[in-house]
């Protein structure tokens, strides 16, 4: 069972995203949407890695570009996006994963909790 101290590394070993991805999308899944300037002051990351994640983001379908803001997906899409991704670049099935689904579970809550504020 995945738990929230257990998310950062599950997300990086399960969907096969880079550690600064994880860190951007869960940013954003915790504050809301914020700009490039404000992602990269809080978690102190140079600006080509922030653009490299990014992008990486975007294209993973667990992050979109408002204007000059970013704002996470939900993650029961983000994570199933995410996952969908890796097995298509991997040449693999896409088939139900446990770590996955847990995933997406356990993050709603602090999703939903950065939206209610």
């Amino acid at each position: 069972m995945v738990s929230l101290n257990d998310v950062e590394d599950s997300m990086v070993s399960e969907l096969k995203v880079s550690r600064n991805e994880v860190k951007v999308y869960l940013l954003l899944l915790n504050k809301g949407k914020m700009s490039r300037t404000r992602i990269a002051e809080e978690l102190k990351l140079e600006q080509r890695n922030l653009e490299k994640s990014l992008a990486g983001l975007i294209e993973k379908g667990a992050c979109i570009e408002l204007g000059a803001d970013y704002e996470a997906l939900n993650p029961r899409f983000a994570i199933t996006n995410m996952y969908r991704m890796m097995c298509y670049a991997k040449n693999i099935e896409v088939k139900r994963n446990i770590v996955v689904d847990q995933l997406a579970i356990i993050l709603e809550k602090p999703y939903e909790d950065a939206r209610t504020k």
